[in-house]
């Protein structure tokens, strides 16, 4: 009985941990419509993440190198793993609103 439950906590130390680790982050595939052409200009009405949102230029969800930006500069919430300018759930009162056709920021 004593050799079952030790070998039982033995093999639950190696497998639990696999068991409730995070899955690695997979890069999201553009599909058609869902994420900005790469040739987009930043602040334009194509630039544009339809599933998260915001603008791709900005969206660290699709591209991950632009979280050390966000963080550098005080807007990222560790709650959420989200910048703050575009966290929903810190910021309920947050409107992010998609350029309008033809506008670019900064643009004439």
């Amino acid at each position: 009985m004593l050799r079952a439950i030790l070998l039982s906590m033995i093999v639950f130390q190696f497998v639990a941990p696999s068991a409730f680790a995070k899955a690695p982050a997979t890069p999201v595939k553009a599909a058609s419509g869902v994420h900005a052409p790469k040739d987009a200009k930043p602040g334009s009405y194509e630039d544009w993440c339809e599933e998260h949102g915001v603008p791709e230029s900005l969206d660290t969800r699709c591209d991950k190198s632009l979280i050390p930006a966000f963080r550098a500069t005080g807007d990222w919430c560790k709650i959420h793993w989200l910048p703050l300018s575009q966290d929903l759930k810190c910021n309920p009162t947050l409107k992010i609103v998609r350029p309008s056709k033809g506008a670019v920021k900064g643009g004439k």
